[in-house]
This record gives C-alpha cells, sequence and structure tokens, in this order.
C-alpha cells in the first residue's frame, strides 16, 4: 500500500545533500522524481512511499557513495520527527525516551521496528522486526537502514551529556563491507560484524541519565497525541487508512485532496472514485478523522478544549464546539465530563 509521512522529506533532502557533498549531480534526480526542494520542509508537498522507495533503489545502484546511511542518519536530530520527535526530546530521561519510541514508532512510519533490552548492567537497544519489508526488499536497502537508523541514535549522545559515540559496542548480523572504518567514524568503536543480532549496546546507567531538555509534561502531552494518532493509524485500511495515514503525519494540518492525490501517486480523480468505492469521501475523511482525534484528547485532561480545537485544526473555537455538538451530539464539555464521570 502507498504510504506517506513528513519523515520521507527529511530523508530525501539528507541524501540529496549527501550526494552534492560528493559532487553528484542531483538534477536528474529532482527532475525524475518531480521533487520541490524549496518544498521538502513544508507539509505541502510529500513525497511518497513508491516514490522515495524508487528513489533510494536508484541511488544505491547508480551512485557509489560508502556508507550512505551512515551520513544520511548523521545530523537528523530527534525534532524531525515530529510529535514522537518532541515527546522524546522532552523526555525525563533516556529510558523514557527510549520507551516512547518503541511504543510509538509507528506514528513516524518506521521501517524497523527497536525494542529495550536489559541484561545485568548493559543495555540493548535491538533492531527485533521489519516493520516495512518492502522498504527493504534489497539486501543493500536493508543495510542502508540500518545504517541510517543506528547513525540516527548516535545524535543523541549530547542530550545525556556525552559525545555521539556513546555507545559502549554496535554490533550488526552482516559481514563487515569495505568500508567498515566508516562505521567506527560515526558510531565509535568497537563495531562488531558477523553478530546475532543488530543492535546498539551501551551501559545501563545512562537509562536513567536525565536528558538536556526535559519537560516531561510536555513530553506526556506529545504522548497523549501520539497515542491517538497512533490508534487512528490502526482503525481503517483500504485507501480510506492510506488517507488517514497521511492526515496522522500531519496534525493540525489538513491537505486539499489533490496534494493528497499527489501523495499517494495518484489523480484527484482516481481518489475521489476509489473512496467512493467504500462508501465515502474525502470531506467525510477528514472530518471523521478530525472528530475521532478530538474525543481521544477530549478523553485525557492534558489538553483544554481550545488547545483540542487548535491541533485538531481549528483556528476559531467556537466552530470547533458546533462541528463537534453536530457530530457527537454532545459539546465537548460535555463529552468529556461523561467520559471523566465513567473512569
Amino acid at each position: 500500500m502507498a504510504r506517506t509521512t513528513r519523515e520521507f522529506n527529511i530523508y530525501v533532502k539528507h541524501t540529496l545533500d549527501v550526494l552534492r557533498a560528493r559532487d553528484v549531480d542531483v538534477e536528474p534526480l529532482l527532475e525524475k522524481y518531480d521533487i520541490d526542494e524549496s518544498a521538502l520542509d513544508g507539509d505541502e508537498h510529500l513525497i511518497s512511499q513508491a516514490d522515495y522507495s524508487q528513489l533510494l533503489d536508484e541511488v544505491i545502484r547508480k551512485y557509489t557513495v560508502p556508507g550512505l546511511g551512515l551520513l544520511d542518519g548523521r545530523g537528523v536530530n530527534l525534532l524531525d520527527h515530529g510529535l514522537l520527535g518532541y515527546a522524546m526530546f522532552a523526555s525525563a530521561s533516556l529510558r523514557k525516551a527510549i520507551e516512547r519510541h518503541s511504543k510509538y514508532q509507528d506514528v513516524i512510519g518506521a521501517v524497523l521496528h527497536t525494542a529495550l533490552f536489559i541484561e545485568g548492567e548493559e543495555a540493548h537497544l535491538r533492531v527485533v522486526s521489519i516493520a516495512r519489508p518492502d522498504m527493504v526488499d534489497t539486501e543493500q536497502k536493508l543495510h542502508y537502514e540500518l545504517e541510517r537508523l543506528f547513525s540516527q541514535w548516535a545524535e543523541i549522545g549530547p542530550a545525556i551529556g556525552h559525545s555521539r559515540h556513546w555507545f559502549s559496542r554496535v554490533e550488526l548480523n552482516y559481514k563487515a563491507p569495505p568500508y567498515r572504518a566508516m562505521y567506527s567514524e560515526v558510531l565509535g568503536d568497537p563495531v562488531l560484524f558477523e553478530r546475532e543480532h543488530n543492535q546498539l549496546s551501551f551501559p545501563a546507567d545512562l537509562l536513567d541519565q536525565p536528558l538536556s531538555f526535559a519537560n516531561e509534561a510536555a513530553a506526556q502531552l506529545c504522548e497523549q497525541q501520539c497515542a491517538a494518532l497512533l490508534g487512528e493509524l490502526k482503525r481503517t485500511d483500504g485507501i480510506e487508512g492510506e488517507v488517514r495515514r497521511i492526515l496522522a503525519n500531519q496534525p493540525g494540518k489538513y491537505p486539499g485532496i489533490i496534494e493528497v492525490a499527489r501523495a499517494l501517486a495518484m489523480g484527484e480523480r482516481t481518489l475521489r472514485r476509489r473512496l467512493a468505492d467504500e462508501d465515502t469521501t474525502y470531506k467525510q475523511v477528514v472530518l471523521e478523522f478530525r472528530m475521532e482525534l478530538a474525543a481521544s484528547y477530549l478523553r485525557g485532561n492534558a489538553m483544554s478544549i481550545q488547545e483540542i480545537a487548535y491541533v485538531t485544526g481549528y483556528a476559531d473555537p467556537s466552530n470547533f464546539h458546533r462541528t463537534f455538538n453536530k457530530h457527537q451530539g454532545l459539546t465537548p464539555n460535555a463529552y468529556r465530563r461523561l467520559h471523566q464521570a465513567g473512569q
């Protein structure tokens, strides 16, 4: 199924920068995949999973850039990952940041799933499954994703008072490539190949190390929104599910049908027809998504009703009140009181 998240824009931007730094002419790629670089930082023109996967496949096959994944991951910071990134960034400790990542990694469209393991005085952040096999359908692409993932985790080092070489050991389950020295340069030593697991190991006492920008109240607010988004992602399959995934990755911003059709690599008429085949319309999908998200937030206490109106795309709270009342048969205040009374 076609998927799109803002992360694809971020990854493409970094890849283009890496290629340019190695004197690669990227103009043919921009033209072939109809990429407007000036729009990569925004949310209106999201690159689809299909285009991202094809572009990455072409880059790996056509250009010889040793350690491309290591280079691509370097410089990608937590805040590049939207709500989940903010939740991790503001976490009270490294442990909380890792736990939140493990719980909500699907919100950012993770290709590889990771989990935390603690064995005595050592902790391991281990790759436990491939979440999206279609994104790693060649050995080269799998190695690229592992390199990029581990390189991104190295960026957390300064937030816990360490350098980017904060791992005590890095293990990978494949043979060392000719550019193995780059692994040590980016991830630190030792880097061990042909091991049982793909994992990053570090002293377990680092888990309770406070993060530099800890604000647990803000982190919990972002986590609540991640939970609501994850619930929406899991609700629906088919083309409606794909539209919902796009909406979930642009919280508070609701693109028009033309932008969504483009992100799904299809025409507007095709998207309308496919939604009609599922007995719905684009307008209905957006409304249902916004109201279900609002209801999820109202069942908690982290946000005021005005804040909920804003994060669900209503600049005017009175419009939010009217729409929610019409959709649910209750005002936002009444809905909140009803559900809190039952808790």
